[in-house]
């Protein structure tokens, strides 16, 4: 089975969610505190196996206990071939709550032709007490038609989370992935525990007859681990004797005499992978908060691509580029998640944007944060490094503490077409380029930006951001600033930069000497110069351009251009949006 539809009401900072899930990998990407931890959190609560669950007022939205807490998940294609999934549909059962899905929700009645639907609610009152039960249609009030859904039904869907805190997962104890894979196996593992207690003493029992179940089980998730990127020498079952009581839950999984869950929160977290994949035989579904978590970027992909390959429906928040680069838009396989002052959630996928998916895999970063400014190219991306180094200070946070991130466009022709879809996602959008190009950014693409909500910062008509500097930068500096740009790029020499610019054929009737210091003042140089600078690639590199801006601005005035408008950029990042 697969969730097609999930909505989430008054559960902590989620007032408002109705999520049509589209994929089978559906990672959540975006800011901080937009809940897609809640989101998880809500999937897990609504459709895991557990019997308790603890709730207090601060798990309803703004602690108001008087709006109930719901959470409605829909799921559709039931392979109804399955033994299991047979006994769920019995009459006894769920049969007659069998509903239809839309793009909005639950249906009340399967549609003709459409697809047959489940649809599970967990409701939380003022009393605290959660209430599981399926419905037919959206849950709308207390007593409409439902029936309670208990724990061992509830298994039947086969939902674990896989995340850093899954050491009881490496047990034999109550629910664990290793107790579900072992529930086909004969004998009862209390009845064997029992009789393994008697040999506690002794050091392997990997061979005992009574465990070699167990073993085969660690044999099988030895090798898939390998797959994932672990090896281990070997792996099997051993009494752990730190556990405080002896039951099943005392039976874990060992490499040699270590226990697993001694190992790194990376290594545990693909092994655990490696057995949620066995479970079912993969047909179940996952939830993975923050993917990466102890990762390197070679395991993130060979995770990912087993996670893909392993029939299982995933859900999956990450805050690393690493994971957003391995993903496809067109699968639906990224989602936007953001969230309004009332508490209204809504997931986005990037599917939504065409041709979206380079700007995804080269500036993966930029989708993680709430604005993105779209940079014409790397020196715009470095004299923004270097600007919001020069304000900060106590009063003026950095860019990246106020979740802003910068965007590479790639070029004056491809500002408008990537921010609009930057604005289409929803993300609050600002642009920083050159005012030199009207047949590659025109007037009236600027226009329809500002329209469309985005806030421009651009330099004078006919500038780039090389003119603009020449410009706008002291007279007397002016030898400095050639110097520092020679000085910061790996191959221009100063002897041929001050050569070429007096030979630049505007230039020579000057007769400059090779001393810049003692030139003379003239609009024609500042030109002549911010040309030279922007043809020659001069600082047409991200470091290049923050080092040679990391100059210039404690020597621009603050009434120039460059400094002014950054400055009013600097104010819209600030805005609280």
């Amino acid at each position: 089975m697969r969730i097609k539809h999930v909505e989430i009401r008054n559960f902590r900072g989620i007032k408002s969610l109705s999520w049509q899930v589209k994929g089978d990998f559906n990672c959540i990407i975006g800011p901080g505190d937009t809940c897609k931890t809640t989101i998880l959190t809500a999937l897990d609560y609504a459709l895991s196996p557990r019997s308790v669950l603890t709730f207090d007022d601060s798990d309803f939205f703004n602690q108001d206990v008087n709006q109930n807490i719901v959470i409605q998940v829909t799921l559709a294609n039931w392979d109804e071939t399955q033994e299991d999934i047979r006994r769920f549909f019995q009459e006894s059962k769920f049969a007659r709550y069998k509903c239809g899905i839309a793009e909005t929700g639950p249906l009340h009645e399967p549609s003709p032709d459409g697809e047959i639907a489940v649809s599970i609610s967990l409701r939380v009152d003022k009393s605290l007490e959660p209430r599981w039960s399926v419905v037919r249609g959206r849950d709308e009030e207390e007593e409409q038609d439902r029936k309670p859904i208990y724990a061992a039904d509830r298994a039947t869907l086969g939902l674990s989370r896989i995340d850093i805190f899954s050491d009881f997962h490496f047990t034999w104890g109550r629910n664990t992935i290793l107790t579900r894979l072992s529930a086909g196996s004969e004998g009862n593992l209390n009845t064997v525990f029992s009789t393994l207690a008697r040999d506690i003493r002794g050091c392997d029992i990997s061979h005992h007859e009574s465990i070699q179940e167990c073993q085969n089980i660690a044999n099988t998730i030895k090798g898939d681990a390998q797959k994932s990127g672990v090896s281990l020498t070997s792996l099997s079952p051993r009494i752990d004797m730190q556990r405080q009581s002896v039951g099943t839950s005392s039976l874990s999984l060992h490499e040699n005499n270590v226990p697993l869950r001694n190992k790194g929160d990376g290594t545990k977290r693909l092994i655990g992978a490696a057995m949620q994949m066995k479970l079912n035989g993969g047909k179940n579904i996952s939830l993975i908060d923050e993917l990466e978590v102890g990762l390197e970027p070679h395991r993130i992909r060979g995770l990912i691509h087993n996670l893909k390959n392993s029939n299982q429906q995933i859900f999956a928040t990450t805050h690393s580029p690493a994971v957003i680069r391995e993903l496809r838009v067109a699968d639906n396989e990224l989602y936007v998640c953001k969230r309004n002052v009332a508490g209204a959630v809504s997931l986005d996928s990037l599917s939504v944007v065409p041709d979206i998916q380079g700007q995804v895999r080269s500036n993966a970063e930029a989708f993680l944060g709430r604005k993105i400014i779209g940079c014409e190219g790397p020196t715009e991306i470095g004299c923004l490094r270097a600007y919001d180094i020069y304000r900060f200070d106590a009063k003026d946070p950095p860019i990246w503490s106020v979740a802003t991130s910068y965007l590479n466009c790639g070029g004056a022709s491809r500002i408008r077409e990537v921010c609009e879809q930057l604005l289409i996602l929803g993300y609050h959008t600002a642009v920083l380029c050159d005012n030199d190009s009207p047949t590659h950014l025109s007037p009236a693409d600027i226009q329809s930006l500002k329209d469309a909500g985005a806030y421009i910062c651009q330099w004078d008509v006919n500038n780039s951001i090389e003119h603009q500097l020449f410009a706008d930068f002291p007279w007397q500096n002016i030898a400095a600033l050639l110097q520092i740009i020679c000085d910061s790029h790996d191959t221009l020499e100063h002897a041929t930069v001050i050569d070429t610019i007096i030979k630049e054929p505007r230039i020579q009737p000057q007769c400059l000497g090779n001393d810049p210091a003692h030139w003379s003042e003239s609009p024609i140089l500042r030109r002549a110069m911010g040309d030279l600078a922007n043809s020659g690639k001069w600082i047409k590199r991200i470091d290049y351009a923050e080092q040679v801006f990391t100059f210039a601005l404690q020597l621009l005035s603050d009434a120039s251009v460059i400094k002014s408008r950054l400055d009013a950029l600097f104010s819209w990042i600030q805005r609280n949006e």
